[in-house]
C-alpha cells in the first residue's frame, strides 16, 4: 500500500507530512513524498545546452530536498519527483501519480482559508478532490500530528444520504482491524418539540445500518451530537472530533468545483477549513 504525499517546496505544504505518516505507520503503508516538476518554468533559470538537462539538473536537487524534508520530520520514506506533461495541469498531475503508485490516499496541504478565496484563485486540493479516484487528506494550518498510542482514530460522518456512504469504499485499503478504530457519527438536528434524547435516539438506526459497510472485526462506535436548528453542523462535527481525540475526520463531500461550494456550500469543506485534525476527502457518487 502507498500513500503519496504532495509538496509545492514550501514549509507550510509540509505541514500535513507528519500527519500522513502517522496513518501510514498504523497501516503499513509506504509513504511517496512528491513535487511537481514544470519542464518550462521550473528549469527556466537553469542554464544548460538542451532542456532535457536543464529538467534533469533541477530533479536531482529536488529530490535531494525532498530527502531532506522527510529527514527533517524523522518521517521514513522515499521521494518522488513528478514531471508535468504537456497539457496537464497540476491535479492532473498528481492524480496521474498517485495512479502510477497505485496509492490508496492522496495527502495533501490546503492553502484556502475560505469559499471566497478557493473560487477566485482555485485550488489545487479542490481540483484533486473532484476527480481523484482514491480519498484526499487536507490539512488547513500546520496543527502538530498528536502523539497517541494505539489504532489509528478516525471520525467518519454521515449526513443520511445515500450519496454519504461512498466514502467507505473509498476508505476500504485503510479500514484494517487492529490497526484503526472507527467512530460513525451524524449530527442530530433537533426537530420541533423533540428532546436530546430523542433526537439521538431517531439518528442511531441509520448510523448503526452503517456498521456492515466496515470490516468484520474493526472497532466501532457510535457518536450523535445534537445541534438546534440553523446551528453548525460543521462546528459540531470539529468539537467531536476535538471531544474523541479523533486523529482525522473522513466524509464524503457533494461538490464537484471550488466555485460551486462557494454558491450551495459544504459542511465536508466547511470542516476542512476550521478543523484542527487532517479531513479525508472523496468525492460523493451514490451507493447501494
Amino acid at each position: 500500500m502507498n500513500i503519496l504525499v504532495t509538496t509545492d517546496g514550501s514549509e507550510r505544504s509540509l505541514c500535513i507530512l507528519p500527519h500522513a505518516a502517522r496513518l501510514a505507520a498504523a497501516v503499513g503503508a509506504d509513504l511517496r513524498l512528491a513535487r511537481v516538476l514544470d519542464p518550462r518554468s521550473d528549469a527556466a533559470g537553469v542554464v544548460a545546452e538542451r532542456l532535457g538537462a536543464a529538467v534533469a539538473e533541477v530533479r536531482a536537487r529536488w529530490e535531494e530536498e525532498l530527502r531532506a524534508a522527510l529527514a527533517a520530520h524523522g518521517v521514513p520514506g522515499e521521494p518522488l519527483v513528478v514531471e508535468r506533461r504537456w497539457g496537464e495541469d497540476v491535479p492532473k498531475a498528481i492524480r496521474r501519480a498517485a495512479a502510477d503508485l497505485g496509492a490508496s490516499l492522496i495527502a495533501m496541504a490546503s492553502r484556502g482559508t475560505g469559499a471566497i478565496r478557493h473560487a477566485v484563485f482555485g485550488s489545487v486540493a479542490m481540483g484533486v478532490v473532484g476527480s481523484a479516484g482514491v480519498p484526499v487528506m487536507t490539512l488547513t494550518g500546520c496543527p502538530p500530528a498528536p502523539a497517541r498510542e494505539g489504532p489509528y482514530h478516525l471520525l467518519i460522518t454521515s449526513d443520511g444520504s445515500p450519496d454519504a456512504r461512498s466514502i467507505f469504499p473509498a476508505l476500504a485499503p485503510l479500514l484494517q482491524p487492529g490497526r484503526v478504530r472507527v467512530t460513525l457519527l451524524e449530527v442530530a438536528v433537533m426537530r420541533a418539540l423533540e428532546t436530546e434524547a430523542e433526537a439521538k435516539l431517531r439518528t442511531l438506526p441509520a448510523l448503526e445500518a452503517l456498521r456492515p459497510r466496515l470490516p468484520a472485526g474493526l472497532e466501532t462506535a457510535y457518536h450523535i451530537p445534537v445541534v438546534p436548528p440553523g446551528a453548525g453542523i460543521d462546528t459540531a462535527i470539529i468539537e467531536a472530533a476535538r471531544e474523541l481525540g479523533a486523529d482525522a475526520v473522513a466524509s464524503a463531500t457533494h461538490g464537484h468545483s471550488a466555485r460551486r461550494h462557494l454558491i450551495a456550500g459544504s459542511t465536508a469543506l466547511g470542516v476542512a477549513r476550521l478543523s484542527p485534525v487532517p479531513v479525508i476527502l472523496a468525492k460523493s457518487a451514490p451507493v447501494e
